[in-house]
């Protein structure tokens, strides 16, 4: 199965699931996720490379600095991603590490859709497991 995302029903923010074969592929998902959910992807081109790395004391915390370094990169420097590749999440030590490459550009309203403001990546309703061979990551985006 290919990964994906889709969204859930919320009555006042939004519940994502994110999939795919592995870790690496779902928590890409939940970026794109989140990407169109703040616009779309579809118009964004692949200008700028950005390398990321996050690290989380479990999964759960991992996806949530993920989110939220990402809605930061947003905020702060107004980036949107096009095309994310995780490439690794490891353990180490008692952490978990997620290293990824971005490719995007500088967000611009004449070119991309206004989509909604995601203030941040919660806790409440997350899970993160595996079922069959795919791995599902869900999550509320405070908006």
């Amino acid at each position: 199965m290919v990964g994906g995302f889709r969204f859930l029903e919320h009555t006042s923010d939004v519940y994502v699931e994110a999939y795919g074969e592995s870790l690496q592929e779902a928590f890409s998902q939940a970026a794109l996720a989140l990407y169109n959910t703040i616009s779309s992807t579809e118009n964004v081109e692949c200008r700028v490379e950005k390398d990321v790395n996050v690290v989380g004391e479990d999964l759960e915390a991992l996806l949530v600095e993920w989110l939220q370094y990402l809605i930061a990169l947003f905020d702060i420097d107004g980036f949107i991603a096009k095309v994310v590749e995780v490439k690794s999440i490891e353990r180490v030590g008692e952490n978990y590490s997620l290293s990824a490459r971005l490719c995007g550009e500088q967000f611009n309203p004449k070119q991309h859709r206004v989509g909604v403001h995601v203030k941040a990546a919660t806790y409440w309703r997350m899970e993160v497991f595996k079922k069959d061979s795919e791995v599902i990551l869900r999550f509320v985006l405070d908006i």
